[in-house]
């Protein structure tokens, strides 16, 4: 496979733009009586997962934030921020997916950790102090288990959210999404 370029991106911009359906800004969302997304959705930034393809969503369904490993400590300031931009209170959904065959279960922690101090030894404190990414010992369903009660023990999540959060493991090879 040949390495996407910056101009190959461009090009298909470019192409896309016959079929593009223009979205609106924020500040028109009200006038159009468009409701903000009510559902925040934490998945992997691995590129075979597609949630728009898994659960259907339309844009402005729900806001998706992926990250290695679908971590939700990882996009807490990020759930925060949207919280605040939508109208403190209009997310009532926090979904958590992880699934089969993810990067995170190759690797450990510590590993990482060590690696990257390797290459950046004055930074330790900092990359010591990350939170969990990988879950090579454990299941999938068990990582969006412990990712769930991070995210209901979160001080700064509000409490309607918390009383929201759902997780789900996503099978790569069949597409068929699992509540946890």
């Amino acid at each position: 496979m040949a390495t996407l370029t910056v101009a190959d991106l461009l090009a298909r911009n470019k192409a896309s733009l016959a079929s593009y359906q223009p979205r609106p800004y924020l500040s028109d969302r009200a006038a159009l009586n468009i409701p903000p997304p009510s559902s925040v959705l934490v998945t992997c930034c691995d590129p075979r997962v597609h949630p728009e393809e898994f659960f259907g969503h339309k844009s402005g369904d729900a806001a998706v934030l992926r990250n290695a490993g679908g971590r939700v400590r990882l996009s807490l300031i990020d759930i925060i921020t949207l919280d605040a931009l939508l109208g403190h209170g209009t997310l009532k959904q926090l979904l958590i997916m992880h699934h089969t065959d993810c990067g995170a279960t190759h690797f450990k922690d510590e590993d990482l950790k060590a690696d990257t101090i390797a290459r950046h030894p004055e930074r330790r404190a900092e990359i010591e102090a990350w939170p969990p990414i990988s879950f090579h010992d454990k299941t999938i369903a068990e990582s969006v288990k412990e990712d769930i009660e991070a995210a209901q023990q979160s001080e700064l999540l509000p409490e309607a959210l918390k009383k929201g959060v759902r997780g789900f493991v996503l099978d790569i090879k069949t597409g068929v999404v699992t509540e946890v």
